[in-house]
């Protein structure tokens, strides 16, 4: 438990994960505007594009090793992998729902929404790609979230990240993206993709011979 703790940075993460909270609940209205798809100018908030660091130092922390040692270890890894991104997304959430009802401003609970959103799809996209990939992946996230998300002067359906703090919607949607990534991540099914495109390139090599 130690050696995870240690190279998972673990402690750290968490920390990370409590000063974005209130970075992005610090920086309130500032708006970062960006061109859109649609041609009229959108706006994003700087506080929803801080509120990725957390996703992708959990990516960077569970892409240390190499998958295929980890999946021979006898300790769930990817389930103690999970269970991190899990309690980072619920220290988000503590953090700013104590934030909002001390300063009642719906911009702390967009922050910790697009905490657990940034978290949930780390997780989904390490189990299918593995984390060295969907590192850079999400990275990039917010920005094209932020340019393709718009429609006209409101945020697309699927733009959960582009939503006011007080969206239902988008509040279910996030949690419920988490329990798939929880369930996922649990099952332990980190780099599913690379993993299928090796196995098919080695049967269509076979086959040619």
């Amino acid at each position: 438990m130690i050696w995870w703790l240690k190279s998972r940075n673990a402690v750290v993460i968490v920390a990370a994960t409590v000063l974005t909270a209130l970075l992005g609940i610090a920086l309130r209205r500032t708006v970062l505007p960006l061109p859109v798809l649609t041609g009229i100018g959108g706006r994003f908030l700087l506080g929803a594009l801080v509120a990725v660091v957390p996703a992708v130092l959990w990516l960077n922390g569970t892409g240390r090793t190499a998958a295929g040692v980890e999946a021979a270890a006898l300790r769930p890894v990817h389930r103690w992998d999970t269970a991190l991104a899990a309690v980072l997304a619920g220290t988000a959430l503590v953090v700013s729902g104590s934030a909002y009802l001390l300063v009642d401003d719906d911009i702390a609970l967009v922050v910790g929404r697009n905490i657990t959103f940034y978290l949930a799809a780390a997780v989904l996209l390490g189990a299918c790609v593995g984390p060295r990939v969907a590192g850079p992946c999400m990275s990039g996230m917010p920005i094209v979230v932020g340019v393709a998300g718009w429609n006209g002067r409101f945020p697309e359906p699927w733009a959960v990240i582009l939503h006011p703090g007080r969206s239902a919607a988008a509040l279910v949607a996030t949690f419920v993206l988490m329990a798939v990534a929880c369930g996922v991540g649990a099952v332990g099914s980190r780099g599913w993709v690379p993993a299928a495109a090796r196995r098919w390139g080695r049967s269509v090599v076979g086959g040619s011979r």
